[in-house]
């Protein structure tokens, strides 16, 4: 077979493979621990490619925040990372459960002293759909 065609059929059979098997979802605790990993490196796209389309901040009370979706996750991290430059959290403790990663995390460079909050995060396709905090 010439070297064009040979070259050609490659490229054909790697291109329908790729359609064939969709690329792996991370799993929950590597989606949560990759979005933890972009909010200590302050890497704005790479902490909202986290997250799913529809997303939804809540608290354990209910009350869920009044802006969903990743424009205001986009604007409200960015100007959390521009006003607390050396902002970072460190995972305390970590539970994970099906499509659930619970993580007691503890958050510096928001003020003078680090602030514990817990975080529990709702996969679903590899990506975070939900986010219910308590703090305190």
């Amino acid at each position: 077979m010439p070297p064009l065609i040979r070259s050609l059929a490659m490229a054909l059979a790697v291109a329908t493979a790729m359609q064939a098997a969709p690329p792996a979802e991370l799993s929950p605790e590597a989606v949560v621990q990759k979005q933890v990993e972009a909010y200590n490196a302050h890497d704005l796209d790479a902490f909202v490619a986290c997250y799913g389309d529809v997303i939804e901040f809540r608290t354990l009370d209910g009350k869920v925040a009044p802006e969903q979706g990743l424009a205001p996750l986009r604007k409200a991290y960015g100007e959390i990372f521009k006003r607390s430059p050396k902002v970072k959290v460190k995972v305390l403790n970590r539970i994970c459960q099906g499509l659930f990663v619970i993580d007691q995390e503890q958050a510096e460079g928001m003020g003078p002293e680090p602030v514990t909050v817990t975080a529990i995060y709702q996969t679903w396709h590899g990506k975070i759909v939900c986010v219910w905090f308590i703090q305190g």
